[in-house]
């Protein structure tokens, strides 16, 4: 045993205050390290060196998730029962220990419950598992498998079953071991798996996801029997569709209906879900954050779509000009970008289709105009009369913040929260605000946290809206608004010298309608007197109507 400074080793193991400088020492090696000039068996030998490092750094990791997490939880029992706090604060404690963790492994609260769960089974219920992780030999995807296949098992149960899993933990398939701790499951305690596929009937729910090209995936987990059974009815009545029904205009209808088998149940399963007839316009508002250039596309810019184009005059001279600029945006592309708040992109010319479609139904489209720093990529404003998080001025926030704001949650909005407590003198107001999911809301009030505004998000050039969040270990992680036109697209050059900028300066009170005057808010088909202080955008759609 000899001592490492404030650290010590043993057994070769080091520990203490050692083990954190240790680590970041091996990182840097590891980042420094190259491939370059090795030969192909060498190369094999580092995939399976690195391979084996994430195991046993995975199983490190474990170690100290299980210490950090039942260290608090055996504070915050000792609190219970002496009084301290009460079985909601205590409850809150330790959802702020698992937010904490969550921030230290850069994921979502949901994925850190998972983490926990893994390591307190690798520590306590799983020893030659997590001996097998710790060598290098099991990769920490093998470990979480074995895990979820024995998780309904008692502690004694769980030791036998990983103790008959022990040969084959390196040998055999995913799959086959999956099926291999399955079945050791249903060996040892076969009610126990009946009890816990009772218990997962609780957790049947709804979710949707985005997807690629402008979809998004709706999916329902529920008993297997149900499912199924919809499916069946679902699939059953696409059939009947082929079946004759002795109504003419039914059949022809029918036979004109080009719609393949998938295509036809997504849609019918959608009007029955959402309640509506056939062809009837979805009853809900969808929000798409666009550009004035992005609506309508009727000639003069430099692409084809573009031809003719009021709007779109990003022209080769000017692009030419910024040749970075030119270099990011990628030519006459640039403003044609479109986003849904929470969701992600959508392509400019699918999101003209689709509010044309709607104008064309008779539906009530509205526009909302927002007022951005001068880069274009920060909301610091909208159309607002209410000092309260409701209305627009909440619909302001939820489209600046798009999703919960603490990094690595993604969350949808529950709450809008204020940054600075509203009971300590903090203002309702779009600078004071912040969005969160309804864990995060809850955690932020837990002992030990604080937040600050460090970026109102409302001066020019001053860049968006920022909240520092601080845990009770001390770390400190920045809570930044998105760009209003979502990331991985380039940020907006300012004018170039000699062009006017046609975006509003942000305090220019003489040109702007003030903010709390709601006739700003107008449907696309509302047609009255034309007034200077309209944006181009909403008269040319009053001239497009009145034409029509």
């Amino acid at each position: 045993m000899t001592d490492q400074g404030t650290g010590t080793t043993v057994g070769g193991s080091v520990v203490g205050d050692a083990l954190p400088d240790r680590l970041s020492s091996a990182l840097e090696a590891l980042s420094g390290a190259g491939a370059e000039g090795v030969s192909e068996a060498e190369l094999l030998r580092v995939v399976t060196l690195m391979e084996a490092t994430k195991g046993a750094a995975a199983a490190l990791q474990a170690r100290a998730t299980a210490m950090f997490v039942e260290d608090r939880d055996e504070q915050i029992a000792r609190d219970r029962a002496d009084g301290v706090v009460s079985a909601r604060e205590a409850s809150c404690r330790r959802r702020a220990a698992r937010a904490e963790l969550a921030l230290a492994r850069r994921c979502a609260p949901s994925q850190a419950d998972r983490h926990v769960g893994l390591a307190k089974a690798l520590v306590h219920d799983l020893p030659y598992t997590m001996a097998a992780l710790t060598t290098g030999e099991l990769s920490e995807w093998r470990a979480t498998i074995v895990a979820r296949e024995t998780a309904c098992l008692s502690h004694e149960d769980r030791v036998e079953a990983d103790r008959r899993l022990a040969g084959c933990l390196t040998s055999v398939s995913d799959k086959e071991l999956a099926a291999a701790a399955h079945r050791a499951s249903a060996d040892l305690d076969a009610e126990a798996l009946v009890r816990r596929r009772r218990k997962a009937v609780a957790s049947r729910n709804v979710s949707v996801r985005p997807a690629a090209d402008g979809m998004a995936w709706l999916s329902i987990l529920g008993p297997l029997t149900d499912v199924v059974g919809a499916f069946a009815a679902l699939k059953k009545a696409e059939q009947a569709r082929y079946v004759a029904t002795g109504d003419p205009a039914v059949d022809e209808a029918r036979a004109a209906d080009e719609r393949g088998r998938g295509a036809w149940m997504a849609d019918t399963a959608l009007e029955l879900l959402s309640g509506r007839c056939e062809g009837q316009v979805q009853p809900v508002e969808v929000a798409l954050v666009m550009r004035e250039e992005a609506i309508v596309r009727t000639g003069e810019g430099t692409g084809a779509d573009a031809a003719g184009s009021v709007f779109f005059r990003t022209s080769v001279a000017s692009a030419s000009a910024d040749s970075t600029y030119a270099r990011d945006v990628g030519g006459a592309g640039d403003r044609d970008e479109v986003e849904v708040p929470g969701w992600g992109a959508m392509p400019g010319a699918m999101a003209r289709e689709h509010l044309l479609r709607l104008c064309d139904a008779g539906t009530a489209t509205w526009l909302r105009r927002l007022w951005t720093a001068p880069g274009g990529n920060d909301l610091v404003a909208m159309d607002s009369r209410r000092r309260l998080f409701s209305g627009v001025l909440r619909q302001l926030i939820e489209l600046r913040d798009a999703t919960c704001r603490v990094p690595f949650c993604g969350a949808p909005i529950r709450d809008i929260d204020h940054v600075s407590p509203h009971a300590r003198g903090g203002e309702t107001s779009a600078a004071n605000a912040m969005s969160d999911c309804q864990g995060h809301n809850l955690v932020k009030e837990a002992p030990g946290w604080r937040a600050e505004v460090t970026s109102t998000g409302l001066d020019p050039g001053g860049g968006p809206h920022e909240v520092t969040l601080t845990t009770p270990t001390g770390n400190e992680y920045t809570c930044t608004a998105p760009p209003l036109l979502g990331h991985g697209r380039p940020r907006s050059r300012p004018p170039l010298a000699g062009e006017t900028a046609r975006r509003r300066p942000v305090g220019d009170a003489t040109r702007r309608r003030p903010v709390g005057d709601a006739t700003r808010r107008r449907p696309v088909n509302a047609v009255d007197t034309i007034d200077a202080t309209r944006s181009a955008i909403e008269v040319h759609f009053e001239g497009l109507l009145g034409a029509a």
